[in-house]
């Protein structure tokens, strides 16, 4: 399902280094279009000996053109940006919080290193792929058992359960199907783990699923 075609969801550049590989993506392309550039002068040049085949070639050449630049024009109109499609997919849900995430593992109906679009609607988190509203599974938050942040180490080691704001992961412990199941998203994009973590315990408390004593306390924030 797709709003005048656009997708659901589109990730956009976030950090250093998703910035500078579109940079290089789009450096590439003008390299594309400059050496192609330079070979159609060279075959009108070498064609130039024969009027009648040049004027042929140029023909032709403006013809791939004109439709190149109708093609562009017309796709650039109909694609809104990433943030815009970001926007329009959190007013579309009425999620307080949205972002895309890697399901690491856990959720029995999602693959292993899926990425997912989350978000914190109502009474649940609701779980989509990029191409659709429809959510693949909603975990009502009366299901979760506990919410914890991972952090990794310079070895790599995860470290669960401290409260950390450069943490790279979010764990949840949930019933599904009456049976508890332990689930991880990395690679969070859009909103951070230490957000999604705040905005789920302070979802959790305000529905009375759990107290604020339940919470871990901000002396442990490193």
């Amino acid at each position: 399902m797709e709003i005048n075609n656009q997708p659901f969801w589109k990730d956009v550049p976030d950090t250093p280094q998703g910035i500078l590989a579109n940079a290089v993506g789009w450096v590439g392309g003008i390299l594309h279009i400059f050496f192609n550039l330079i070979f159609l002068v060279v075959i009108t040049f070498l064609l130039s000996r024969w009027p009648i085949a040049m004027w042929v070639w140029l023909a032709f050449i403006a013809l791939i053109f004109a439709a190149l630049f109708e093609k562009a024009f017309k796709g650039r109109k109909a694609s809104l940006p990433g943030d815009e499609i970001q926007k329009l997919a959190k007013e579309r849900l009425g999620a307080s919080h949205i972002g895309s995430a890697i399901h690491a593992a856990g959720h029995p109906l999602l693959g292993r290193d899926q990425p997912v679009v989350l978000a914190l609607i109502g009474d649940g988190l609701s779980i989509h792929n990029y191409d659709s509203p429809a959510p693949l599974d909603v975990i009502p938050l009366k299901n979760i058992q506990s919410v914890q942040l991972v952090s990794y180490d310079d070895e790599r080691v995860p470290h669960v359960d401290v409260i950390d704001s450069a943490a790279q992961a979010i764990q949840l412990t949930f019933l599904w199907r009456e049976q508890p199941c332990t689930l991880l998203f990395r690679s969070m994009r859009k909103t951070r783990p230490i957000d999604w973590y705040q905005a789920l315990q302070q979802a959790r408390l305000q529905s009375g699923l759990i107290k604020k004593s339940d919470i871990k306390q901000t002396d442990n924030v490193i």
